[in-house]
């Protein structure tokens, strides 16, 4: 079972500091193409788009459920907002971030999923192959 709340909590920590004011900061846009696509490559989850005035806003379906991790209320299941459900894919989201950006990104979710619960006891049957 996906347990969005664990996920939020580990997408926060791994968010740039205050601290580093020399880090790039990612805009909203990048920022939700940047967390959709990693929530596709680790939890298996669709990437989903739909158009807002600025462009193209994206977030993720996973076990039948649209998740916004970029809204500021995680437990709406973003259904109170007009969303499209437009299939996207993997390639259409690497086009608002650096490569080099999500390997960095990736990498800080990964240290911060493991701090909060460790890999291996959130997906049992994974590390059991």
């Amino acid at each position: 079972m996906f347990n969005k709340l664990i996920v939020y909590e580990a997408l926060k920590n791994c968010q740039p500091r205050d601290s580093h004011p020399e880090e790039h900061r990612l805009t909203p846009d990048e920022q939700a193409s940047l967390i959709s696509l990693l929530i596709h490559d680790i939890f298996g989850a669709e990437i989903l788009k739909t158009h807002l005035k600025k462009g193209w806003h994206f977030y993720n379906r996973i076990e039948g459920k649209r998740i916004d991790f970029t809204s500021s209320d995680i437990n709406n299941n973003a259904d109170e907002t007009n969303f499209e459900d437009i299939p996207s894919t993997p390639d259409e989201t690497y086009s608002y971030f650096e490569d080099e950006e999500y390997s960095t990104f990736l990498m800080r979710f990964i240290r911060a999923f493991e701090e909060a619960v460790g890999l291996d006891n959130y997906r049992p049957e994974a590390a059991a192959s």
